[in-house]
């Protein structure tokens, strides 16, 4: 494999005692730098203080992209809910974190959402984004066959992505209210995960390079993407040389109190090192079924080094920044302490499960 550190883009982490292990273990596949991202969670607020402790203890090599908090927006008025939202990405950024993460607008969040992600109540929210110049790292739909009765996996079934009961947004609908976000909101950067779902129509993500020159995608595997990226090797490798300065590596790793799924995910990134660094046909390999969950041949599509070093790194950093944001410590402590709050009395949390509490300590000895 071609010697070129990586920053892996897209990590989801969501257990303090294993940042130093999952650290080390990235930095043994080859990865340097880590872009944590914290989705909001209608159940539990986000991951943002797990995602501030790992900055804490690697600032050096830790990238931030946190979620919003959904929890005090009850029994207010839109204009007070678009208040809540903008102010949280301007006391993110005071915190220290480096992008914004967005899951709303994957289908299952989209019901569960109390309004769609186009809807007035985000109007500040995406202005000071846009002002504040923040990458926002983001998730659209999902793979087409998870709307197929057909054709969906049963991984998908399994985990809960099971939209064929009419009852869920079409993958269309979710790209119309995107869209309307980005003609408003023009400058907004934006990665879009999973390469925009559109892994099987190169032509509609040329257009949608070429229609916003700040929107860039990233190669996060779903259970569809490299085998249609196989079926026009190509193709494919024409698309990523005329967009090399737009295309950003990430896994998608989700690390929880469950532990560090090693195998698994040495196997993906092997994985995809293979498709982009080679021109041979290979299996997947059985341990990861979650994403690529099929047993049919991929076809690599050899790309130059120079290519490969800015879809592993050159890219990330020219998008987010060429070195992370400092932490402000007391306010990241202030955070902590309110998420725990908020865990303790909202969601019944347990000391020893309360990740607020847990990371709020954690910074006291880092200060």
């Amino acid at each position: 494999m071609a010697n070129l550190e990586i920053i892996n883009a897209h990590v989801h982490f969501e257990y303090i005692p294993l940042i130093r292990e999952t650290k080390e273990f990235f930095k043994e596949l080859g990865i340097t730098g880590l872009n944590i991202v914290s989705p909001a969670r209608l159940d539990r607020v986000n991951s943002n203080p797990q995602a501030i402790c790992f900055k804490a203890m690697y600032p050096n090599e830790t990238y931030i992209s946190g979620g919003l908090d959904y929890s005090g927006i009850e029994g207010k008025s839109d204009r007070e809910i678009e208040k809540i939202l903008g102010d949280q990405v301007i006391k993110l950024r005071e915190i220290g974190f480096d992008g914004i993460k967005i899951l709303e607008t994957k289908p299952n969040y989209a019901k569960a959402m109390p309004f769609p992600i186009d809807s007035h109540v985000y109007n500040s929210f995406f202005a000071n984004i846009e002002a504040l110049q923040m990458p926002i790292f983001w998730h659209v739909a999902d793979p087409e066959e998870f709307w197929d009765k057909d054709k969906i996996p049963p991984i998908a079934k399994e985990r809960g992505w099971d939209y064929t009961d009419g009852t869920y947004p079409e993958k269309e609908e979710l790209y119309r209210r995107v869209a309307n976000i980005l003609e408003r909101f023009p400058k907004l950067k934006i990665v879009f995960a999973h390469f925009y779902f559109l892994s099987a129509d190169l032509e509609r993500a040329e257009k949608l390079l070429e229609s916003f020159p700040n929107v860039n995608l990233d190669i996060t595997p779903g259970s569809e993407m490299y085998y249609n990226f196989s079926a026009y090797p190509d193709k494919t490798r024409e698309f990523f040389i005329k967009y090399q300065d737009r295309i950003v590596f990430g896994d998608d790793t989700a690390v929880t109190k469950n532990g560090i799924a090693k195998e698994l995910i040495t196997n993906r990134i092997r994985f995809m090192r293979d498709f982009l660094e080679t021109d041979r046909e290979f299996s997947v390999g059985p341990t990861d079924r979650n994403f690529l969950a099929r047993q049919d041949l991929v076809k690599g599509i050899k790309l130059p080094e120079s290519v490969l070093e800015k879809i592993y790194r050159l890219n990330f950093l020219r998008i987010v920044g060429d070195k992370p944001i400092e932490l402000n410590i007391p306010l990241a402590k202030e955070e902590c302490h309110r998420i725990g709050e908020v865990l303790e009395k909202k969601y019944n949390y347990t000391k020893e499960d309360n990740f607020g509490y847990q990371a709020e300590g954690l910074l006291e000895g880092i200060n």
